[in-house]
């Protein structure tokens, strides 16, 4: 029996094909003034070259036709960049021409016509009919010498890889519409790297009405009236497609376009596009990491953006390297972290707007669903600042934002009409009758969708209009979604779609140093063939953001490759990198993505070690939530690590330590879910050794500080004094007594507070207090312990030694020169002058306060600062000033949730209330207070509480029995905290009653 190849002969083919026509100027007039055997082997030196050439891009000489020759690019073996590389190897043949040495050969100039068309070609090859050859010859006919000119229809396959410039249009023989001359340039690189277009430049199709609102405002913006526009629509809808048409639309006017792209895995690294765009500006990210002022200000300049010191200052704040170890100490008193979040967003900002004026600016954010919380914070502040400035920001999103500043274009599915012309462009001719419609009701006006489909039909030539053909052809090609199509022309790659499935593994971009590494034993040359050919089919693309590295063309077209694979083949290629991440010194890629690929590797330990140095980064950088979003892939990846893994306890306590800290930033330092992680944490450590107690401490601390009221804070601090009695470390014991001192004043044990100031303080070491003061509390130890023991020491009735204690604080801290500490060491004395009634010093030490807090945006502190300026100035006058200051600074307070002092600040409002005549009022705050304050322990003050209590009475009339019952309440209290100078104003105001 025959077999099929045998009973059926095949005549010919159809095919697309590229044709490339050269020929040698003036070639009569040199065979005239030479000898002719010269002529001959210079003219077959320059053929013998031109092949070569050809061959080494893929082509084929067909025909030398005696000073010239014919050459095909698609034919005998089909390419899908056969164009490109036509008008690549047109471009080296004349640079091979124009270099060529008059002692070599006869020196040649050469005419090259190329053009792409539909042939017909018999199976023997020997015959070639189509319109590509003929006009490929006319076009040489028409070029200079030593040039290339190219039809539209190469052109139109090749604008993405070349500049192309329009000479004329010419009417050529045998043509009957007159012909358009282009000449090609081979394209500037660097000129492209920051261009938004991520897709291949097929003219978009139904999107005249969103083109036109972009636009609009552009024109809006070139007026000095920008916007914010978010293009909103699912993916494949054309939201990247859309926004790169619109900014070809821009290249011939002046402006600069920035484009930021948003990365899948990337939201726990804040301001992640951000600081990309900056690592590329600067070219060598050392400088971003060791904070090099001169160099940053230096390429900030080179760009053309000056900027103020104090934003470069705030940036290298933002982007230096720092020890991790400080991120599981740090809280975030008066919310400085917030201050400065909103500083660096601020700057950043400021780098990204300072050219606008003399350049109107383009600012492109993509996958903004997938953007860090940071970056979203950005965007808005550029939104509210575009009003004023020649700037445009797009952002594009698969999900809604609630935006109040930016303006939304939701895309939904192409209409009919637009599909069907979209489909016709694709064809380059008239596709078969109903295909386009048969394309419409399969993709639902999907742009993606409907382009893939129709690059499907077009591969497989479909020669009939029957339905059951083209459904017949997708189930042949196992075709039910927009995934299987993406998968199918992965399968068309042959060998290349092999390194796409490597590459999908990488993410959605690589590079190709690292795709190379995990394809053992291939050779470079296979690599980049491969990469050619990927391109070539529209699958990856060179990356804007990153220069020599590529992207997948679609974020689907990377799940299609990287879903084609088996798990086990997923996971030997994520343990891979994984391996090669764990061994580099600093890895490669960022933790984020280090900690997903080794999560994927099934490498646990590693993923929770990579997590928790993500969280570490954001945690420094002030970025809660995104630290949150890696401690959640560290809680599962630390769950998975088994329980006799010898790293496990470090993981877990690291887990606790960073979540304690984010917990306290975004809930609160008193929120039950901070107190549930240091509780947890806290149960966890106890039951292990002494060393790894010591080295956790910071678990101590947080376990100590979230405590809900002062008497467990109390009970926890000796706790913690005690486990930490025999421990070598200083430090730590230092730390251990700084907890008992601040606990134990609060709590009126006065002894025990000046026992711990002493005993801590001799251990202080002013080295080591320079890193610890970022650690614990945000303020130095030694300027605490002073603080607190001038306090003690007031209420113990000893002023000689109040006094020095208090001159020693405020000149310690000075000399610290950190502002924690400054601010800290303030409102010691604020609290001690106020305590003494001394208004005018209240009011002085305050304005210095306020001053400081205002200029390091410590907002706990300016409300503190306020309410004790306005006590003083309403204790003193009648000014409404005073009262607005107080009850603003008292707001804010309230709002901000960071009374630690709620007893002597209720006494201030009482007063302030009496001020202004409302003394059943400021009865009632007094008698609010002295119930939070039995009830949480912070009783130092009680004393006091109850003196005002019967003040308070006594003016509202009230019972002589109830005035004596609270002046006698005081002096209990004081006298059973030995509380002298307390008792003694108890006791002065219960001897001035009157006798009844």
């Amino acid at each position: 029996m025959k077999t099929l190849d045998a009973r059926f002969r095949f005549t010919g083919e159809r095919r697309q094909v590229t044709a490339l026509f050269y020929d040698i100027v003036g070639s009569t007039e040199l065979l005239l003034r030479s000898d002719p055997e010269q002529f001959f082997r210079s003219v077959s030196a320059l053929h013998q070259s031109a092949e070569a050439v050809i061959k080494e891009h893929g082509g084929f000489l067909h025909q030398r036709l005696g000073d010239g020759g014919c050459c095909f690019f698609g034919y005998p073996d089909q390419s899908e960049d056969a164009a490109e590389s036509a008008v690549r190897a047109s471009l080296e043949l004349v640079r091979i021409a124009a270099r060529t040495k008059a002692k070599a050969r006869m020196r040649f100039k050469l005419r090259i016509g190329v053009a792409t068309s539909l042939v017909v070609f018999s199976t023997e090859g020997d015959e070639i009919v189509g319109t590509a050859p003929v006009l490929a010859a006319r076009l040489q006919a028409e070029a200079e010498p030593n040039s290339v000119l190219v039809a539209d229809s190469t052109v139109q396959l090749t604008r993405h890889k070349f500049d192309y410039s329009l000479l004329r249009e010419a009417r050529l023989k045998g043509f009957e519409d007159p012909i358009a001359l282009w000449r090609p340039q081979e394209r500037d690189q660097s000129t492209s790297e920051l261009s938004p277009s991520h897709e291949r430049e097929k003219p978009i199709r139904g999107r005249e009405r969103e083109l036109a609102a972009l636009s609009s405002a552009w024109n809006s913006a070139l007026d000095g009236k920008g916007s914010s526009i978010a293009l909103v629509g699912e993916a494949g809808i054309g939201k990247s497609r859309l926004v790169g048409e619109f900014a070809r639309n821009l290249r011939r006017t002046a402006h600069e376009t920035l484009v930021f792209q948003c990365g899948r895995r990337m939201e726990s690294q804040p301001l992640h596009p951000f600081v990309a765009f900056l690592e590329r500006l600067v070219a060598e990210p050392s400088v971003l990491n060791d904070g090099d002022n001169g160099a940053f200000a230096q390429a900030l300049r080179a760009s053309g953006r000056d900027v103020e010191v104090d934003a470069i200052d705030t940036i290298l704040a933002f982007t230096a390297d720092r020890s991790s170890a400080t991120s599981r100490n740090i809280r975030v008193p008066d919310l400085s972290g917030r201050a400065f979040r909103r500083k660096v967003v601020e700057a950043a900002a400021d780098i990204l707007t300072c050219k606008a004026t003399a350049v109107p600016t383009l600012l492109v954010f993509e996958d903004v669903h997938w953007a860090d919380g940071m970056t979203l914070e950005l965007m808005d502040l550029l939104g509210l600042q575009a009003g004023k400035l020649p700037i445009l920001v797009i952002q594009t999103s698969r999900i809604r934002r609630s935006l109040a500043v930016a303006t939304e274009i939701e895309l939904s599915g192409l209409a009919s009409a637009a599909v069907r012309d979209l489909v016709a462009s694709i064809w380059g001719e008239r596709p078969p009758s109903g295909l386009s419609d048969f394309i419409l009701d399969q993709c639902d006006g999907m742009p993606l969708y409907a382009e893939e489909l129709a690059t499907f039909f077009l591969t497989r030539q479909p020669l009939g209009n029957a339905l059951s053909e083209w459904k017949g052809l997708l189930l042949e090609g196992g075709v039910t979604s927009l995934n299987d199509l993406l998968s199918a022309r992965l399968a068309a790659t042959g060998p290349a779609r092999r390194m796409a499935q490597f590459a999908s593994v990488i993410g959605r971009e690589f590079s190709i140093s690292l795709l190379t590494y995990l394809l053992e034993g291939v050779s470079r040359q296979s690599v980049d063939v491969a990469i050619e050919q990927l391109l070539s089919q529209g699958i990856i693309e060179r990356s804007s953001v990153a220069p020599g590295s590529f992207q997948f063309r679609h974020v689907l077209a990377q799940e299609a490759a990287y879903s084609s694979l088996l798990k086990s083949d997923r996971r030997r290629i994520h343990r891979r990198i994984a391996d090669l991440l764990i061994g580099e010194g600093k890895p490669s890629l960022p933790a984020a993505i280090a900690a997903w690929q080794c999560a994927e590797a099934g490498l646990h330990d590693a993923a929770a070690k990579f997590a928790l140095a993500a969280a570490e980064a954001s945690v420094l950088r002030s970025a809660m939530h995104e630290a949150n979003v890696s401690l959640e892939l560290c809680a599962r990846e630390v769950n998975s690590v088994s329980r006799r893994h010898p790293d496990r306890t470090e993981l877990a306590l690291g887990l606790f330590e960073l979540q304690g800290v984010v917990a306290a930033a975004l809930d609160g330092e008193g929120s039950e879910s901070a107190r549930r992680v240091y509780s947890r944490a806290m149960h966890f450590l106890r039951k292990q050794s002494s060393t790894v107690r010591v080295k956790h401490f910071p678990v101590y601390w947080g376990w100590w500080f979230t405590a809900p009221n002062i008497l467990t804070q109390q009970s926890r601090a000796r706790i913690l004094v005690g486990d930490m009695q025999a421990v070598e470390d200083q430090e730590t014991r230092l730390q251990s007594y700084h907890c008992g001192w601040a606990t134990s004043f609060h709590a009126g044990e006065h002894d025990f507070c000046l026992d711990c100031v002493a005993k801590g303080l001799d251990l202080y070491d002013p080295e080591r207090a320079v890193r610890n003061r970022a650690f614990f509390g945000g303020h130095d130890a030694k300027v605490c312990g002073l603080g607190e023991s001038a306090l003690s020491y007031l209420l113990l009735n000893d002023p000689d030694a109040s006094e020095d204690a208090i001159k020693q604080c405020l000149e310690w801290a000075t000399s610290t020169d950190h502002a924690g500490s400054m601010v800290h060491s303030l409102y010691y004395a604020i609290v001690l002058r106020r305590c003494q009634d001394r208004y005018d010093d209240v009011h002085a030490l305050g304005e210095q306060m306020l001053s400081l807090a205002k200029r390091h945006g410590l907002a706990a502190s300016q409300a503190r600062a306020n309410m004790y300026c306005g006590w003083a100035e309403l204790m003193t006058s009648s000014a409404k000033r005073g009262e607005e200051r107080f009850q603003g600074g008292l707001l804010l307070q309230q709002q901000l949730g960071t009374d630690d002092n709620f007893s002597i600040h209720s006494d201030m409002h009482a007063q302030v209330l009496q001020r202004l005549g409302k003394p059943a009022e400021a009865l009632a705050t007094v008698h609010n207070a002295i119930n939070v304050g039995r009830s949480s322990g912070q009783s130092f003050w009680l004393a006091e509480l109850y003196r005002l209590s019967a003040k308070l009475r006594r003016d509202l009339n009230d019972t002589p029995s109830s005035i004596k019952r609270d002046l006698t309440k005081a002096i209990q209290i004081a006298e059973a905290q030995k509380a002298a100078w307390l008792t003694e104003r108890a006791k002065r105001a219960l001897d001035g009653l009157p006798r009844f």
